[in-house]
């Protein structure tokens, strides 16, 4: 999936490149045939300009058409790699009964991802059909939450719902470790600065940052004083912030990294996931759809069962986001790690799970000597199981 978004990406900026060299093509013959009728009009025109502009025409063509023979095959080629990757059998992933027990979970999570996206018209037809209580209160919050996340994502960028819901919650941010607060002021300073009022952004300053430039204590919020600092420095390029070292801090980005801070946060008090357990799974699960089914086609071809009902036989590369939670996977028996058989790490630094290890010791596998040392299955280091690490 991966590659296909790259290569869109790639076509797409090539068909940008031929449109503009087509386009500087057609304004050259057109500037030619225009200089030729001036001068058939003013009567001083000669066979040899007609001539010129016969051949700008025909170069012109010539390098259209060369510029859409290229586009057209870039395009004829990711059409096909497009059909090479969804080209699937789903039928061999497919179980129509993986959600017969869990029909009310799964329409909890459309219920809950309708709410999170503020679309509660569809929430409220979907909790209907579905037959599912839709709590009134659990909907006045996440609308609160939209609005608010709106106004930050709005052209006027206004921050003001954001930072009275972040003052009000203070306490139960901080004890969850969450510098929402902070970062809403250090928004709402940099935008003061970005509208030229610096003496505004300097009160602002000195108003809000001190409760955040203290030493750090147990009891208290974490100092952001380097970082309060940092940002004073901004006042002596204020009139010219884009050639400025502070310019990084101007990019349109940060208001969206300021809603989905503020969304997250709000849904952390409320008990829910910083984001939508639907979106996740669906995007995982789009992840690892192509590269189940080739392993599904190749262990059903080979007449191979997986070792477990509910475990991937191969692993599914995530992006960061999409981690919540270090899993190690024994690079000997395949198996993955749990408090019965936790990881163990050999004196060479490699490490396997603690049955492998077992196992390794008794002499199961090969190269097992009869001391009660081993050999490490991927070195020549030699261990035991009082050697081993946890």
């Amino acid at each position: 999936m991966d590659s296909l978004v790259r290569d869109c990406s790639k076509l797409a900026k090539h068909q940008a490149a031929s449109a503009q060299k087509t386009q500087a093509a057609l304004d050259a013959a057109i500037e030619q045939l225009e200089a030729a009728r001036r001068a058939l009009a003013s009567g001083a025109a000669h066979g040899s300009e007609v001539q010129r502009a016969k051949a700008q025409v025909d170069r012109m063509q010539a390098q259209v058409a060369e510029h859409a023979k290229e586009l057209y095959t870039n395009v004829a080629k990711y059409g096909k790699h497009v059909e090479k990757v969804f080209k699937m059998d789903l039928g061999v992933v497919a179980d129509s009964q993986a959600f017969a027990d869990k029909r009310d979970v799964l329409a909890q999570a459309v219920l809950l991802h309708f709410l999170r996206e503020g679309d509660f018209e569809a929430a409220a037809g979907f909790a209907r059909e579905a037959r599912l209580a839709l709590p009134q209160d659990t909907q006045a919050q996440f609308e609160e939450m939209y609005r608010t996340v709106s106004a930050v994502r709005a052209p006027a960028h206004d921050l003001t719902a954001a930072l009275v819901w972040a003052v009000s919650h203070r306490d139960a941010l901080e004890a969850q470790g969450i510098m929402l607060e902070f970062a809403l002021h250090r928004l709402r300073f940099l935008q003061l600065v970005e509208q030229g009022c610096a003496p505004e952004a300097l009160a602002y300053a000195r108003e809000w940052f001190p409760r955040f430039g203290g030493a750090a204590r147990p009891d208290a919020v974490p100092s952001q004083l380097d970082e309060i600092e940092h940002l004073m420095g901004i006042f002596i390029y204020a009139r010219r912030l884009s050639s400025s070292p502070y310019a990084a801090l101007f990019s349109e980005r940060r208001w969206e990294d300021g809603a989905h801070l503020f969304a997250s946060a709000f849904c952390t008090l409320l008990g829910l996931s910083a984001s939508s357990p639907l979106s996740v799974t669906v995007g995982a699960g789009a992840r690892a759809l192509p590269i189940v089914c080739k392993v599904s086609g190749l262990l059903r071809d080979k007449k191979v069962e997986w070792s477990q009902q509910n475990e991937l036989a191969v692993e599914v590369p995530l992006p960061d986001d999409m981690r919540f939670h270090s899993v190690f996977a024994c690079p000997v028996s395949k198996e993955q790690a749990s408090a019965d058989n936790p990881p163990m790490m050999m004196p060479c630094g490699h490490v396997v799970c603690k049955a492998s290890l077992d196992k390794l010791a008794r002499g199961v596998r090969p190269g097992a000597i009869a001391s009660g040392r081993f050999k490490c299955p991927y070195c020549p280091g030699m261990s035991s199981l009082s050697d081993a690490k946890h």
